[in-house]
């Protein structure tokens, strides 16, 4: 058989078997792409195939002191403590097995965020990140500043300690507040009068400082608030039904 026909024939074979969608494998063996697709692995598919097929560590504790995320708190924060509960539990090694955690992790409407999103979006750490922080960065509850401390008042039939302790509270859930605009809140709300002209007198230029004088001043406050009415007491005339023999 001549060369050339040899050849032809070849090609027409080769044809053939690229059509029916057959690729070649060593050693000449062919197998269908039917054949050599792999199952789909579980998990959102916004999150890249190496994701949802990586294996968990073994051992592995899934943490159980996260909370689910529902949108109310710093995205950023929550994914670190996240990360940080998974590594202690065992997923030290690879974030791809911590990401593949996180559906079981999040809320019901979280959870459905995720699994909408387009598929094959995340494949690292920082992709996560990325898409997580953005899309919740405007969801989250953003704490107060000083106009929301200003708004801390004293009450009437308060004591000055109930007051200094109901503001103390406030501001330590109002992070990043400067000194200078928490002493003027404290002394914008109080109703304490003679602890103002103090507080004029001796400036003070940190919260700690102001702290240490509105509890020296509450406690002599509350010193001559108990002896004046000691004093009352013992200035009383003797009741009338207790006036003994004549």
């Amino acid at each position: 058989m001549h060369v050339s026909h040899i050849i032809r024939v070849v090609l027409q074979q080769y044809g053939d078997v690229k059509e029916r969608g057959y690729s070649a494998h060593r050693g000449g063996r062919y197998d269908s792409d039917e054949d050599r697709m792999a199952p789909e692995p579980p998990g959102p598919r916004v999150f890249s195939r190496a994701i949802r097929s990586t294996p968990l560590p073994s051992p592995f504790g899934p943490p159980t002191s996260i909370a689910k995320y529902n949108g109310e708190t710093k995205p950023e924060l929550w994914l670190a403590d996240f990360r940080l509960a998974c590594q202690l539990g065992g997923a030290r090694g690879d974030d791809r097995a911590i990401i593949r955690q996180l559906p079981l992790f999040l809320s019901d409407t979280a959870r459905r965020w995720l699994e909408e999103l387009p598929a094959d979006q995340i494949h690292d750490w920082v992709d996560l990140v990325r898409v997580f922080v953005g899309n919740f960065k405007g969801t989250y509850i953003w704490p107060g500043n000083s106009w929301d401390l200003s708004k801390c008042k004293h009450k009437s039939g308060e004591t000055l300690r109930e007051y200094a302790r109901r503001f103390s509270k406030q501001r330590t859930e109002l992070p990043h507040i400067p000194n200078h605009d928490i002493i003027l809140a404290f002394v914008s709300g109080t109703t304490s009068r003679d602890l103002v002209r103090e507080l004029g007198r001796n400036r003070p230029q940190t919260v700690d400082e102001l702290m240490d004088v509105v509890a020296n001043y509450a406690a002599g406050e509350e010193a001559v608030g108990a002896f004046f009415s000691c004093e009352g007491r013992k200035g009383k005339l003797p009741a009338d039904d207790d006036e003994g023999p004549r």
